[in-house]
């Protein structure tokens, strides 16, 4: 299914009566990068289980297609697993299942029974190749490093193939190394429609928007060049910050220096 964009209208929602998410409009195009930024507690991970409908909520999640539209809170759990594929921040499991098993459960989607082909699994060892840990395909999936789980978990959404793919923190549990590859790979997916939120703006290099909120509201939507600007950054983070730019295209922030000898810290 080709999504053209993802229609989010008055979205708010409320946990426990506590307003988390307060009256969102805004419009994810196809097959573009969306980092969503924002301090701890605005929201962020709210926004993906709304999306998710792992949560309940007020306004509308539209998905547009070119034939016709469709109603987020009106589908069932396998129409939704068939638009997106999710990776979580954290994942606890304790049955005795392989990583290359847990990552060919991402075809149960495109299967009417729960289990897999041999294409699939080949598909998966593929997948598994490309993150680099296919040499961890029989090891116990709870025996792994938490960041060997979180490239498994993405192996399993890549698997999915479903025209949009979310991942809450996809760097959280990685090295540096395994980090800027994975980005580099999320980047390299031109056909789907990526959302991604993050801690840190320098990560943002691989996006086409930028979605910042704070205190459960909207601050801006815009492309990195507009949006990743000091007075930007400092309104979302409540400090003063100071920008430098990455070779690769991204940008970093530190905060500015508040003594002479923090001045002459070379960055």
């Amino acid at each position: 299914m080709q999504i053209t964009n993802i229609s989010f209208l008055n979205l708010s929602c409320l946990i426990n009566h506590s307003p988390i998410l307060c009256n969102l409009t805004f419009t994810i195009p196809n097959q573009s990068i969306t980092c969503i930024l924002g301090p701890n507690g605005s929201g962020k991970t709210t926004l993906l289980k709304s999306i998710l409908g792992m949560i309940k909520y007020q306004g509308k999640i539209i998905f547009h297609t070119q034939q016709k539209q469709y109603d987020n809170a009106l589908l069932s759990p396998l129409e939704r697993s068939k638009l997106i594929s999710y990776v979580p921040q954290l994942h606890q499991l304790h049955l005795p299942f392989t990583l290359l098993e847990i990552v060919t459960m991402g075809s149960f989607t495109h299967s009417n029974q729960m289990f897999y082909t041999q294409k699939d699994k080949k598909r998966a060892f593929e997948i598994l190749e490309q993150l680099q840990i296919s040499h961890l395909s029989h090891k116990a999936y709870c025996a792994l490093s938490g960041g060997e789980k979180q490239l498994g978990l993405i192996a399993r959404a890549l698997l999915q193939d479903s025209p949009i793919l979310i991942l809450d923190e996809p760097v959280s549990a990685l090295d540096i190394s395994h980090s800027f590859k994975l980005l580099e790979l999320l980047q390299s997916l031109r056909d789907k429609t990526i959302i991604l939120t993050s801690h840190h703006p320098d990560q943002c290099f691989i996006a086409s928007h930028i979605l910042m909120i704070k205190n459960k509201h909207l601050l801006l939507y815009d492309t990195p060049d507009n949006a990743l600007q000091e007075n930007h950054i400092n309104a979302l983070y409540g400090d003063n910050f100071c920008k430098i730019e990455i070779p690769n295209g991204g940008k970093y922030f530190y905060p500015a220096p508040k003594s002479k000898l923090y001045a002459k810290i070379k960055i």
